[in-house]
C-alpha cells in the first residue's frame, strides 16, 4: 500500500498578501490514488485558488499541504497543471511546449526520443503528427487543449490539476473532450490523483467520482460526496438515474443554499 499516492490537506486558509479578505478557510481534505476529485461552486469562490495552493503556485497562509508525508512548498514535476487558457508559449510549436516539459523531467532523453514521445502522446488526445509543428496560433481551441493536456500527460505526473479546462469551448469540443479525459482515465495508470475545477454541476457528474462544493468567501467544504464505481453515470444516463438526478439536485441544492443565506 505504501506506492499509492496521497495527498493530505490540514488547516488550509489562504489571503493574498496586503488583503484582508481571506479567500479559503480552515480546509481539511484527504484524497488517495484513484480519486477524481471535481470542485465545485460559484465563480469567485476560491475553487481556482485552492488548485494554485496544491500545484505549489501559491503558498498556504496557514495550514498545510503534503504529499505522500512530504509538504509541497513550491511547483513540482509531481503535480501537472492544465489551464483553461491552454498555457502554451506562443512561439514555440505544439511539439516544443511539449518537449521543453520533458526536457525537464527527463533531462538524458534524446531530442529523437522526446520528439517520438511528444508525437505518441499527440496521438493518444487524437491529433496527427503534423500538430507537433504547428504554432497555437494554426490550432483550434480544442487541439490547443488537447495539447496542453499531452504535454502533461507525457511526463506522467502521479497528480493531474486541470483548471475548467473546458470551460472556453464549445459544447460538442467540450463533450469529446470529457469523452476523452474519462477513456485516458479508463486505459491509464488509476493511482493518479485527479483535480477538476468547474462551475458545471453536470460535468462533475460525469467525471468525478469524489465532488467537493465550496461555499463563498470566505470558502470551505460545505458540501462533499462519493459516487461508487457501480453507480457512475454515462453521458446516455446521467439525466435518466434517479440515484444521479438526486445527487445532481443535493449538489445544486447546496450551492444555492449558500448563495441565499449570504443574501439573506
Amino acid at each position: 500500500m505504501n506506492n499509492i499516492n496521497n495527498m493530505k490537506v490540514e488547516g488550509l486558509s489562504f489571503t493574498y498578501p496586503n488583503d484582508d479578505a481571506m479567500i479559503l478557510k480552515e480546509i481539511n481534505l484527504e484524497v488517495r490514488g484513484g480519486d477524481f476529485v471535481c470542485l465545485l461552486g460559484q465563480s469567485g469562490c476560491g475553487k481556482s485558488t485552492l488548485l494554485r495552493l496544491l500545484a505549489g503556485l501559491e503558498i498556504a497562509s496557514t495550514g498545510k499541504i503534503e504529499m505522500n508525508g512530504q509538504r509541497i512548498t513550491g511547483a513540482g514535476l509531481d503535480r501537472g497543471v492544465v489551464f483553461q487558457d491552454y498555457g502554451l508559449f506562443p512561439w514555440m510549436t505544439a511539439g516544443e511546449n511539449i518537449t521543453l516539459a520533458l526536457e525537464q523531467k527527463f533531462p538524458k532523453m534524446s531530442k529523437q526520443e522526446m520528439k517520438q514521445t511528444a508525437i505518441e502522446t499527440l496521438k493518444r488526445v487524437g491529433l496527427e503528427d503534423d500538430v507537433f509543428s504547428k504554432l497555437p496560433k494554426e490550432l483550434s481551441g480544442g487541439m490547443k487543449q488537447r495539447c496542453a493536456i499531452a504535454r502533461v500527460l507525457c511526463i506522467n505526473p502521479p497528480v493531474l490539476l486541470m483548471d475548467e479546462p473546458f470551460g472556453a469551448l464549445d459544447a460538442v469540443t467540450r463533450a469529446r473532450l470529457q469523452d476523452m479525459l474519462l477513456e485516458l482515465w479508463a486505459s491509464g495508470d488509476r493511482q493518479k490523483i485527479v483535480f477538476f475545477v468547474t462551475h458545471d454541476v453536470d460535468e462533475a457528474l460525469l467525471l468525478a467520482n469524489r465532488i467537493l462544493v465550496l461555499g463563498q468567501r470566505p470558502s470551505h467544504i460545505i458540501y462533499e460526496c462519493s459516487i461508487p464505481e457501480e453507480k457512475k453515470p454515462t453521458r446516455q444516463t446521467q439525466f435518466e438515474d434517479p440515484y444521479i438526478l438526486n445527487l445532481r439536485n443535493q449538489l445544486i441544492k447546496s450551492i444555492n443554499s449558500d448563495v441565499a443565506s449570504r443574501v439573506a
